[in-house]
């Protein structure tokens, strides 16, 4: 497998949810939580925090996780992502967006994206699912090649004929990336086509590239409001 590191992007701006990933989560905080996860996956190398927010920075220090300061100025979390590994020193062939409030998420999922990496620079997970019309679980339609042809936070494809088998799939928010594409990418992450639905991998799919996604076996429980935290509860993962 290629020697992969893992980024994790953590801001406390959150619109839906102010300082959530401060929010305590089996005794730590919500971002810590995510770096444990990608500790004891054995999937990285190294396992870094990068953010623009001294708070985080300092929690950091105190709690002995490798952090990385960047700018304020990035709108989602792979550019944050891409300046964080360019002040990398280490070699590494593929590295990893894991989110900052994905809490939940198992450890294989980790070594999926990591080994869907193949001839395309990008690599992300999806899962199959019936009809879902909440806006924040974003959909995917696959080629028969498994790359991602295109994202949306509606329904795709549209059903004109209701005997159609096409597969539904959602995606969950979990990239890996080959190095030489993060240091030599030229988009912005602000096509007018990311900016519409507010998908970073569409900037991708503006830019010409193609995605990898990989099937995973179900949904994770996703922290983007107050009240997944009580959803989270209700399941007993709190």
């Amino acid at each position: 497998m290629a020697k992969a590191i893992c980024i994790i992007p953590a801001r406390l701006e959150s619109s839906r949810f102010p300082n959530k990933i401060l929010t305590d989560i089996q005794g730590m905080p919500m971002f810590e939580r995510v770096y444990h996860i990608a500790q004891v996956s054995g999937v990285f190398s190294r396992v870094f925090v990068a953010s623009p927010n001294p708070e985080i920075l300092e929690l950091c220090e105190q709690r002995g996780i490798t952090a990385i300061a960047t700018s304020f100025d990035h709108p989602c979390g792979s550019s944050r992502v891409f300046e964080a590994s360019l002040q990398v020193e280490e070699d590494w062939d593929v590295v990893v967006n894991l989110q900052a409030d994905q809490p939940f998420l198992p450890v294989s999922y980790l070594k999926t994206v990591v080994e869907a990496i193949d001839v395309n620079p990008i690599a992300t997970i999806a899962y199959t699912s019936a009809e879902v019309k909440d806006e924040h679980t974003v959909k995917v339609i696959r080629n028969k090649k498994g790359e991602g042809v295109y994202f949306s936070r509606y329904s795709i494809p549209f059903v004109v004929h209701s005997e159609s088998s096409v597969k539904k799939y959602c995606h969950l928010g979990l990239y890996a990336y080959k190095r030489e594409f993060v240091l030599n990418y030229e988009g912005d992450f602000r096509s007018d086509l990311a900016l519409q639905e507010s998908l970073e991998q569409l900037d991708f799919i503006y830019q010409g590239y193609k995605i990898d996604v990989a099937i995973v076996p179900g949904a994770v429980p996703e922290v983007n409001t107050p009240e997944d935290l009580v959803l989270a509860k209700g399941l007993g993962l709190l």
